[in-house]
């Protein structure tokens, strides 16, 4: 069960997409009753068309299982050090069996180098935590990210 990894346009990935962000929501988003799924597609094709986003698709014989959307630019604090963000990334349970997800990180990682990102930020939920994953391909835990919600 070999899935492949490439790199595609955000409007050419989109349609196969859509489905498999509700799944990754409804996994793995908190208080899906007061924050729904809104996707900003004008936004995330504004990015796209300004060669900002960078998005990496999993598929098996030619099927999306998965993907990993990160934005690449000059952080703020460092702008002359190119820095990609992980927006969000997702395997479908059935294909996370064995290094799926780290051969994944490891295509994106040399994705990002060719493209001259130096430093790569991602994260992981706490109640679905992968940091062993991440550790064991070289990331460092540097912060931890609290949240509140404060509407109604």
């Amino acid at each position: 069960m070999t899935v492949h990894f490439q790199v595609e346009k955000w409007r050419d990935a989109l349609p196969e997409m859509e489905p498999i962000l509700v799944k990754h929501w409804r996994e793995i988003a908190l208080g899906h009753d007061k924050v729904p799924l809104d996707i900003a597609r004008e936004r995330y094709q504004h990015l796209c068309d300004n060669d900002l986003l960078h998005v990496v698709t999993a598929r098996k014989d030619g099927v999306m299982v998965g993907y990993h959307v990160a934005i690449i630019s000059g952080h703020l604090h460092y702008e002359s050090t190119l820095h990609a963000i992980t927006d969000v990334y997702f395997i479908l349970p059935k294909y996370r069996l064995g290094f799926t997800g780290i051969r994944m990180f490891r295509f994106i990682e040399s994705q990002m180098r060719q493209r001259g990102v130096k430093k790569l930020i991602t994260g992981t939920k706490l109640h679905l935590d992968i940091g062993a994953v991440l550790r064991f391909l070289g990331f460092a835990a540097t912060e931890t990210v609290y949240t509140k919600y404060i509407g109604d």
